[in-house]
């Protein structure tokens, strides 16, 4: 009888995948959140990078333009890579990036070695951003709403803590408050049953690769040397080398298996996307490389920056966290083009009165709208593109917001000096005025 007993009892439950799957959107959170501290947070340390790297204003902004870069770079690589290799080989390069990139930062001597080693942070926390977004778009269609919503309001609610992290690492050393990306590691473990074991190695277009990466970079490089006023021959070589290599990626796209996904980037749709994600983090960018410099100039410390900027970011993680709920109920399409809106209106108002109130209140709507774009716009891809290839568009559509980030700085940096905080506020609103208009055209 004990025999019978025990051959018939049950074995114990394997892991299904509502299991698995359980929390899904705040384990992805927590492995995106801290690439927002690159941002945020550094752009709160920057008046103390400063001073110790003994760098002007628009020099030290190449520390945000950088990130911007190599954030997009990387997602893009890395997006095609997962479709063809698998998650997990991205992450452990991740790891590889991240550590590199915090030693270079906290070890640097002179800006050059700061900007380099924020780069190798930028391209790893890419690459982490590209699995983050590349799981959730892969969960199932009954979860993936719930989890996207909270993957959200983690990024929210890291977007929320950033300022004050920033500001924390700041009074330890600058160095440490440029680093703070390298803490996605920590979630690696957590995420880790989410992602797709290594496939077999398929051929990975390298100087494809390569060549949307210079493309990019020579966007912003142009962009940067105009800003710093450079001769009038080395701004006409960097487009006419962006523009060659743009060139030369679209005849080698025409080639099957090439790097850039087929059709995405055609796609109306996603020409849409990119514009709308892109001005929503242009705007971004011009707020995290406004706000520091008007609160020093008002007499604020770095831990008073951090202290100030911190109870608008948390209305701004509220915000966000409510568009996740009402873009259950209305079209999304509306929800981000209203957000957008809201980003523009708040520069303008900073525009207006470069005071702390007025900075605050632009903080507060750019942490909220770039979360609810990130939210709302990796939904737009789940929709229109394959599990087979939902890898690859995403880094495309991430290398496109981070681009327009880089973008928002470059412009904030080129007419902060000669024309002043409150023109270029003011022009800066027009790039999420832009993304709203963008936005409004997406397909219900």
């Amino acid at each position: 009888m004990t025999t019978q007993a025990t051959l018939s009892s049950p074995k114990p439950d394997r892991p299904t995948a509502e299991h698995i799957t359980a929390g899904a959107g705040w384990r992805l959170g927590l492995l995106y959140g801290p690439a927002v501290y690159g941002v945020s947070a550094a752009a709160v340390a920057l008046p103390d990078a400063a001073r110790h790297l003994h760098a002007s204003g628009p020099a030290l902004a190449w520390l945000l333009t950088a990130y911007a870069v190599g954030i997009g770079v990387g997602a893009v690589t890395a997006g095609r890579t997962i479709d063809l290799w698998g998650d997990r080989p991205v992450l452990l390069i991740a790891v590889t990036l991240l550590a590199a990139g915090t030693l270079a930062c906290v070890m640097a001597p002179n800006l050059t070695i700061a900007v380099a080693g924020r780069i190798l942070l930028a391209v790893g926390s890419g690459a982490v951003k590209a699995v983050s977004l590349a799981t959730a778009a892969r969960l199932p269609a009954p979860q993936r709403p719930t989890a996207l919503a909270r993957f959200g309001a983690c990024l929210a609610a890291f977007g929320a803590t950033a300022p004050l992290a920033g500001a924390l690492a700041a009074a330890w050393s600058w160095r440490v408050a440029l680093a703070l990306p390298v803490l996605s590691i920590a979630a690696i473990p957590l995420c880790w049953p989410l992602t797709t074991p290594r496939r077999q190695r398929e051929p990975l277009d390298g100087p494809g690769a390569g060549l949307l990466a210079a493309v990019a970079a020579g966007l912003l490089l142009t962009a940067r040397t105009a800003a710093q006023h450079t001769s009038a021959l080395t701004i006409a070589v960097s487009a006419a080398a962006t523009v060659t290599a743009a060139l030369a990626l679209a005849l080698r796209s025409r080639r099957t298996n090439g790097f850039v996904v087929d059709g995405v980037l055609a796609a109306p749709w996603f020409r849409r996307a990119a514009l709308a994600g892109a001005g929503v983090y242009a705007g971004l960018f011009a707020v995290l490389y406004a706000a520091p410099h008007l609160l020093t100039t008002l007499g604020y410390s770095t831990m008073g920056i951090g202290l100030l900027l911190l109870p608008g970011a948390a209305v701004g993680a509220g915000l966000a966290r409510g568009a996740a709920v009402a873009a259950r109920r209305l079209p999304a399409r509306h929800v981000l083009t209203a957000a957008s809106l809201l980003l523009a209106g708040t520069l303008c108002y900073a525009a207006l009165d470069p005071r702390p109130l007025g900075v605050a209140a632009a903080a507060t709507a750019a942490f909220a709208t770039s979360a609810t774009a990130q939210m709302l716009l990796t939904a737009e891809i789940t929709r229109h593109v394959t599990p087979q290839q939902r890898g690859g568009a995403t880094g495309l559509l991430m290398l496109a917001i981070f681009t327009g980030g880089g973008g928002g700085t470059a412009l904030c940096a080129a007419l902060w000096q000669p024309c002043g905080p409150s023109i270029a506020l003011a022009l800066a609103a027009l790039l999420p005025a832009a993304a709203a208009a963008a936005a409004s055209r997406l397909r219900p």
